[in-house]
């Protein structure tokens, strides 16, 4: 290992210096353990506890988890606090934290991650460009992971009434069919007529151009390109409009999540929802749809028993 860093906060960007050259996390992914560690430094130096990653004792971090369970946060925030400082605190080669038992207790409260419906509808009335509009229209109505989007290609990908998806995984992806949504043809058919003039305008300067088969692509002088893999063009378009109807917050995963919760609010079964979003289990499903108190309140007046 290279010398030590003198504070806290520089082994944190030290760690995630390393983790943006070095490995293949997302800079979503970085962005969280700066985000977080961040905040698990201030509150340990705040406090008199040991703050350097190699220092801290499994005593450091029962205190920290019983600060924050005073705190009233969610469990789902615990556990990416406790996540970030185990990776953090592992990445120095100190593994106190791994002497700490941990069983995070059930919580009704879900980790609210999805636009409302009048938020969903401000958004889609928005006036966009062709490609924000069908991104926007894969993530928000068809429940697309942003991957699932940069997987889509110009010729097989939609097919008139069905939308054949290529999900997480190796080899292209766990593939799923899904039938379209009401706006899908429209979306899609603004979009190829907009890419059609695009590649005409970059073939008239330059006849060799190639022209991927990639759905999604730019230009920029006489070339074509297509999104990147981990997705930053796609990001900037969401975050733009997010922006734009006050929730700057706004993700790829928001959108999808937000499809889930939709697709649930309007009485669609779990079972259903899951297929949608190409999950292999009901239980991430019942998290992304956010089953809580309100829910099961409507559940008991509606038992006929």
């Amino acid at each position: 290992m290279p010398t030590l860093p003198r504070t806290p906060k520089d082994s944190l960007e030290s760690m995630c210096r390393h983790f943006t050259v070095a490995t293949a996390r997302a800079p979503r992914t970085i962005r969280f353990y700066r985000e977080s560690v961040g905040t698990v430094i201030n509150v340990l130096e705040a406090n008199g506890r040991h703050a350097l990653p190699w220092e801290i004792t499994a005593k450091d971090v029962v205190w920290l988890l019983n600060y924050y369970n005073a705190k009233g946060m969610t469990v789902q925030t615990r556990k990416g606090y406790f996540s970030a400082l185990r990776t953090w605190m592992h990445y120095y080669r100190n593994h106190a934290i791994d002497e700490v038992p941990v069983s995070w207790p059930a919580d009704m409260r879900p980790n609210v991650d999805w636009l409302t419906l009048d938020q969903a509808q401000r958004l889609l009335a928005l006036p966009m460009s062709p490609v924000q509009q069908l991104v926007i229209h894969c993530e928000l109505c068809l429940g697309m992971r942003r991957v699932e989007v940069l997987r889509l290609k110009v010729c097989g990908s939609f097919c008139g009434s069905y939308v054949d998806i290529l999900g997480k995984g190796h080899q292209g992806g766990k593939p799923r069919r899904i039938p379209y949504h009401r706006n899908t043809a429209a979306a899609v058919d603004r979009y190829m007529a907009w890419r059609a003039g695009l590649v005409a305008m970059v073939k008239a300067a330059r006849p060799s151009a190639a022209v991927p088969d990639a759905l999604l692509i730019w230009a920029r002088g006489s070339r074509l390109y297509v999104y990147g893999a981990k997705g930053t063009g796609i990001d900037a378009i969401v975050k733009d409009l997010g922006r734009r109807i006050g929730y700057p917050s706004m993700s790829n995963h928001t959108l999808r999540r937000t499809f889930g919760r939709m697709m649930y609010r309007s009485g669609v079964e779990p079972a259903t929802i899951a297929k949608l979003l190409g999950h292999s289990s009901i239980t991430s499903t019942l998290r992304y749809i956010g089953v809580d108190l309100d829910d099961m309140t409507q559940a008991m007046s509606a038992y006929e028993l």
